[in-house]
C-alpha cells in the first residue's frame, strides 16, 4: 500500500468515525408478521439480530438476492454472535440556502451476543466516533435472563429504555422536541441508560415491559437554560403494553401500544399503532408528549406508509408535525411549530447492501427548505 493510499484509507476511517443510528425496521413487524423480539435479541428489537434476523433478508436482494458477505455471524456452535452497521450520506444543510452538498459518515456500530446458556444472553455494543447529541451514549451493555420462554425476561445493563417504537431514523419528530431552528434531539440516537427492565411476551399478542432506570443521560437535555431531569440520580420509571392481534391470518397484521416514561415532574408519553398487509403495505403512526411541569410542553405526531413493491425495494412517504410551548409562570409564549415531509426508497442491492435515497421538505417558524440525500447502508 502505498503512503497516498495510506492517508486515504485513513481519512476514510476517521470520517467513518461519526455516529448515527441503527434500529430496528418497525414497519418489518407489520409487513412479516413478526414481533421486533422475533428477529432481534432485545425485546424492542435494534442492535443484534437472532438467527432469525439474519437470515430473514435472505433472497431479497435486487441484484445478488443470494450473495452473502464474507465471513460468518455465528462462532463456537451459536455461543457467540457477532454483527455490524456501517452507514454514509450525500446529504445538505437544510438552515442554509448556501448550504453545500456534502458526504458524510453517519455509523459505525459493531454487536456482539455471547449465549452461555438457553436462559442467559449477554449482549453488548458499540459505535466510533464523538457523541453528538445530548443523551447519546457511545456503548450498551446487558444480561438479559428468562428461564423458559412462559418466563418474563429480565434485563439488566446499560441500554436504551423501551421508549415507544423504535425506528432507524433519529430525524423524526416522535424523538425530538421541535422549537425555532427546527427540532432539537430529546432521545438522542443511541441513547441509553443503566436499568433494568421486565418484559412479558409469551402470548402473541401481547408484550409487556415495566423498566426502572437513571436519568444521567436524559438530564443532558436542557429546557430554559435548565436541566430537564433537575436530579439525574432520581430513578426514571417506564410502563409500556403493546398488542399485537392478526387481524387476518396470513394477511392482515396489526399493533396497538403506548409507553409512559416519568421522573419527578417530567412525563413523556408515546401512543402509537400500524395496520400492514403482509407482504404488501404498512403503515405507522405515532403520537409523542412530553411534559415538562410549568416548563414546556411538546407535541409531535408522525404518520408513516411504506409500500413493498418487490422483495427488495420498499417505498414510503412520512408526514410529520411537532408544536412546542414554553411555558413562563402563568403566562404561554407563542407556539413553536415544525413540519416535515419525507419521500423515498429503501433498495436492498443485495441481503446486506441497502441504498436509501429520499427528498424531505422542511418548514419552521425560521425557514422552509427542501432537500435530497442518499444514504448507503451496509449491515452484517
Amino acid at each position: 500500500m502505498t503512503k497516498t493510499s495510506r492517508f486515504r484509507l485513513l481519512g476514510l476511517l476517521i470520517l467513518l468515525s461519526f455516529v448515527g443510528q441503527a434500529d430496528a425496521l418497525s414497519q418489518f413487524a407489520l409487513l412479516t408478521a413478526n414481533r421486533c423480539v422475533n428477529c432481534h435479541i432485545t425485546a424492542q428489537g435494534g442492535a443484534q439480530r437472532d438467527e432469525l434476523g439474519q437470515y430473514s433478508m435472505d433472497g431479497v436482494g435486487l441484484l445478488a438476492p443470494n450473495y452473502v458477505l464474507p465471513g460468518k455471524t455465528a462462532y463456537a456452535d451459536g455461543l457467540v454472535l457477532m454483527g455490524a452497521d456501517i452507514r454514509g450520506q450525500m446529504a445538505r444543510s437544510h438552515t442554509s440556502p448556501e448550504a453545500e452538498r456534502q458526504v458524510f459518515p453517519m455509523q459505525v456500530a459493531l454487536y456482539s451476543v455471547i449465549r452461555p446458556s438457553n436462559a442467559l444472553k449477554i449482549e453488548g455494543s458499540y459505535n466510533f466516533g464523538p457523541e453528538k447529541y445530548a443523551g447519546q451514549r457511545a456503548w450498551t451493555a446487558s444480561a438479559i435472563y428468562q428461564p423458559n420462554y412462559n418466563w418474563p425476561a429480565l434485563r439488566i445493563g446499560h441500554f436504551q429504555p423501551s421508549i415507544g417504537m423504535r425506528y432507524d431514523d433519529h430525524t423524526m419528530l416522535v424523538r425530538q422536541t421541535p422549537d425555532v431552528i427546527g427540532a432539537t434531539s430529546l432521545i438522542a440516537p443511541n441513547y441509553a441508560e443503566y436499568g433494568a427492565e421486565v418484559h412479558y411476551y409469551k402470548k402473541l399478542w401481547l408484550s409487556l415491559t415495566a423498566g426502572i432506570y437513571s436519568a444521567r443521560a436524559l438530564s443532558e437535555n436542557t429546557v430554559q437554560d435548565a436541566s430537564l431531569i433537575e436530579d439525574r440520580d432520581k430513578p426514571s420509571f417506564l410502563g409500556r403494553i403493546v398488542l399485537w392481534p392478526k387481524l387476518v391470518e396470513q394477511k392482515m397484521n396489526f399493533y396497538l401500544g403506548g409507553s409512559w416514561l416519568k421522573n419527578s415532574d417530567f412525563l413523556m408519553t408515546n401512543l402509537f399503532a400500524g395496520v400492514g398487509l403482509q407482504d404488501k403495505i404498512a403503515v405507522m403512526a405515532e403520537y409523542a408528549l412530553s411534559d415538562k411541569e410549568g416548563v414546556r410542553e411538546a407535541k409531535t405526531a408522525s404518520l408513516d406508509i411504506t409500500l413493498q413493491a418487490i422483495p427488495g425495494l420498499l417505498l414510503f412517504a412520512r408526514g410529520e408535525t411537532g408544536e412546542v410551548t414554553h411555558i413562563r409562570t402563568s403566562a404561554r409564549s407563542v407556539d413553536l411549530i415544525t413540519r416535515q415531509a419525507v419521500f423515498g426508497m429503501q433498495i436492498f442491492l443485495t441481503p446486506q447492501i441497502e441504498l436509501r435515497p429520499e427528498y424531505r421538505i422542511l418548514d419552521t417558524e425560521t425557514f422552509r427548505s427542501s432537500r435530497y440525500a442518499l444514504q448507503l447502508h451496509v449491515f452484517y
